[in-house]
């Protein structure tokens, strides 16, 4: 019998903005996602959570289909700070990615909503075991400096707000990306051994489709994990391997303080072992437990919690 992960997947990505508006003619007004929560958090509340330099702050939750994990979750922060939008190989944040019904059209119609993509559409191959898997995505420069990636999957694997409404052009986040240092600690804090994610697939490969949709030098050999719960979102964890490329963002992907892709909000059973397991899994608790915020955790315990590499992910006990 498979043991019961202390996290089932990603319940939501944190993006850093100045106005939500610009993000719900994005998500809401592009994509189909709808608004499933709205709310505020007390300075005092988010400070003791985040950390200083966060003050009042307005939440949106953004859902895909009513789908309770995989969302988007909108932090209105103070005005400021960089809307550069990070590359494939920075360190940190990357991409947020969502499965498409079809990618060209996706790619013409927000390119003439005024949506940039940093490359059309590109077909790359995967090596898993000794099968060769094609992607189709392209990256879309969303508001603020997040980059939204969009898969037409080959064979799509499941997604809540597909099976709710398989109608729908687009599908909640069904990956976060992050590119870090050190993957074999990130696969160690989220895997099997660590919060009970099972690892998919663990590869290194080369590939001139990759290379031309992510703007990666020729010859570039990228290690991508993949690491999965019973929900979306999964987790990708990259890393360029044989080439110094890219620059450090962790400092300014602050939650609660910096625009764009700042963040994860998991959910898990029991806080306490929970935590015990980062810990032990060379992870760092930067603060709590305490009571959390009503909107985002119904005002039950949460924490927050750095990876090895330093990725920050806000965790909350119970609910959905």
């Amino acid at each position: 019998m498979t043991p019961t992960p202390f996290v089932p997947g990603i319940d939501a990505a944190f993006l850093g903005v100045t106005d939500p508006q610009p993000h719900l003619d994005f998500y809401c007004g592009q994509l189909g996602f709808s608004v499933s929560e709205r709310g505020l958090i007390p300075a005092a509340e988010a400070a003791a959570l985040w950390g200083d330099g966060v003050g009042d702050t307005a939440v949106t939750v953004l859902s895909a289909a009513g789908s309770p994990h995989g969302r988007v979750v909108l932090l209105t922060v103070p005005s400021g700070g960089s809307t550069e939008h990070p590359h494939t190989a920075d360190h940190g944040f990357v991409g947020i990615d969502l499965y498409v019904r079809d990618i060209q059209a996706s790619h013409r119609e927000l390119t003439a909503a005024g949506y940039e993509w940093a490359t059309p559409p590109a077909t790359w191959e995967v090596p898993l075991g000794e099968k060769l898997v094609t992607v189709t995505e392209g990256f879309c420069c969303a508001p603020e400096g997040t980059d939204v990636v969009f898969v037409e999957p080959a064979s799509p694997r499941g997604t809540a707000a597909w099976e709710a409404d398989p109608a729908r052009a687009y599908t909640e986040l069904t990956s976060v990306v992050c590119h870090v240092p050190d993957v074999d600690a990130e696969v160690g804090f989220w895997g099997p051994d660590g919060w009970g994610l099972s690892l998919w697939y663990d590869v290194s490969f080369s590939s001139p489709g990759l290379e031309e949709m992510a703007e990666l030098p020729a010859g570039t050999t990228m290690r991508l994990a993949f690491l999965a719960g019973p929900e979306t979102a999964r987790i990708e964890v990259t890393r360029v391997e044989n080439r110094t490329t890219g620059v450090d963002r962790r400092g300014q992907q602050r939650t609660g303080v910096d625009l764009g892709h700042s963040g994860w909000l998991v959910r898990t059973a029991d806080l306490d072992a929970a935590l015990e397991r980062a810990t032990e899994r060379g992870g760092t608790v930067i603060s709590g437990p305490l009571r959390g915020p009503q909107i985002l955790s119904g005002g039950g315990r949460v924490a927050v919690v750095e990876t090895p590499n330093g990725i920050r992910v806000t965790v909350r006990e119970g609910g959905r």
